[in-house]
């Protein structure tokens, strides 16, 4: 679970962690990096339960597509966290993949 925490602030954050996910498609783990960024309007994200939430991927089976839009989904449910994107960079297959989202902004409360 995902915790916020008020702030005094409105500032642009950004953090950046190692992951892990099985690979649906030749089921062996995907090892990479995922940075996430987004407004901390009044509210942040605690990184320490940010930090869990990205570990719950390890021994799941999901593309890195799916995982990257899956991030940015969850981090768009909190309060006072805006304008999310999420970045995934992967070695696999002999190539380096990144996936992107859009910048979609949070749904109105």
């Amino acid at each position: 679970m995902i915790v916020t925490a008020p702030i005094d602030a409105t500032v642009r954050m950004s953090a950046t962690a190692d992951i892990q996910h099985m690979c649906p498609f030749v089921h062996e783990v995907d090892n990479g990096t995922i940075t996430t960024t987004w407004t901390a309007d009044g509210w942040t994200l605690e990184l320490h339960s940010l930090r869990d939430y990205l570990n719950t991927f390890h021994d799941r089976e999901i593309s890195h597509e799916e995982l990257t839009e899956e991030v940015r989904a969850e981090l768009t449910t909190h309060h006072g966290i805006n304008d999310v994107e999420v970045t995934s960079k992967w070695r696999t297959a002999g190539m380096e993949v990144t996936c992107n989202t859009s910048l979609i902004p949070a749904p109105p409360r």
